[in-house]
């Protein structure tokens, strides 16, 4: 099961040399986003059962995100709709090069969602991944509800605080060296010394990415290091979305965290290869995932 944002993504790309405070030449896009709906549709295009939760206005761009997410096989039954309310938009501005120079989120629909009945509610098989777009209340209430079958993103350093009251709840957390440092509130110049921090704080499981630096994996109170092995970069876009889509597809078919995470850096170096983000992950990926169920 998987709860969180699903919204739309409008992206501009300066085609020149970006000018602020003008009109500059260049190409806009639009198309679906949120990390939760992101890895979502990467499981369910995988075959893995999954259940996506997370509400839409009762607008066009709420009905073209449900449209695609049935397409991709998820069940989408609980999905929320607030007709009062109008999708989340990412609004993001690229210089020529492709840096972000300025971006709005206009993501307020999703700090007034309710979870439904059925978010709180599942088998004890079930894995439940959840990202910081929620409510801190929510996001409290799904790690009562699921303890250590939950999986967290932290998102982005202005939503991992969202995530400190749940450090001790067993959930597993996910985020990148500068969520990380928001989410322990300390400086940290590496996976490992984030990983330790959030041990100290009372956590028992975290996966920390720090790009091309070596990955902590904090599991019952050791840490492990992974070193990414060396890669051409041709885009960064939605690395970590497949990163994370990958573990969880390795976990929820039974694989030990330490051999989930190798599984989602495979789907990683796929996704830096890609131009754009991955529209499934590959077959090697999904096939390492069912295969480390064995371990």
């Amino acid at each position: 099961m998987v709860v969180g944002g699903c919204h739309q993504d409008v992206l501009g790309r300066a085609g020149l040399i970006y000018e602020p405070a003008t009109s500059c030449p260049g190409i806009v896009t639009r198309r679906p986003g949120g990390v939760a709906r992101n890895i979502a549709v990467l499981l369910g295009r995988a075959g893995a059962p999954c259940r996506f939760i997370s509400v839409v206005g009762d607008d066009s761009a709420g009905r073209e995100l449900i449209a695609e997410l049935d397409a991709a096989g998820l069940d989408t039954s609980a999905m929320g709709i607030d007709a009062a309310g109008r999708t989340g938009t990412y609004l993001a501005i690229h210089d020529e090069t492709g840096e972000l120079v300025s971006a709005i989120s206009d993501l307020g629909l999703y700090d007034s969602f309710v979870l439904p009945a059925a978010a709180l509610h599942a088998d004890d098989n079930v894995l439940v991944f959840a990202d910081a777009n929620l409510a801190p209340g929510e996001l409290l209430r799904l790690a009562d509800a699921h303890g250590d079958r939950l999986v967290v993103d932290a998102i982005s350093r202005a939503k991992a605080p969202r995530l400190k009251p749940l450090v001790t709840s067993g959930a597993l957390f996910i985020c990148n060296l500068p969520s990380a440092e928001h989410l322990v509130g300390h400086p940290v110049s590496r996976p490992i010394e984030a990983a330790e921090r959030l041990a100290a704080a009372g956590a028992r499981r975290a996966v920390i990415t720090g790009g091309s630096k070596p990955l902590a994996i904090l599991h019952d109170g050791r840490i492990t290091e992974l070193t990414p092995r060396p890669t051409e970069v041709v885009d960064v876009t939605g690395v970590g979305d497949a990163q994370t889509a990958g573990i969880l597809l390795a976990l929820s078919a039974g694989a030990p965290l330490l051999a989930a995470v190798e599984v989602g850096m495979a789907a990683a170096r796929a996704a830096l290869a890609t131009v754009g983000a991955l529209r499934s992950l590959p077959e090697d990926v999904v096939a390492s995932a069912v295969a480390t169920a064995g371990i």
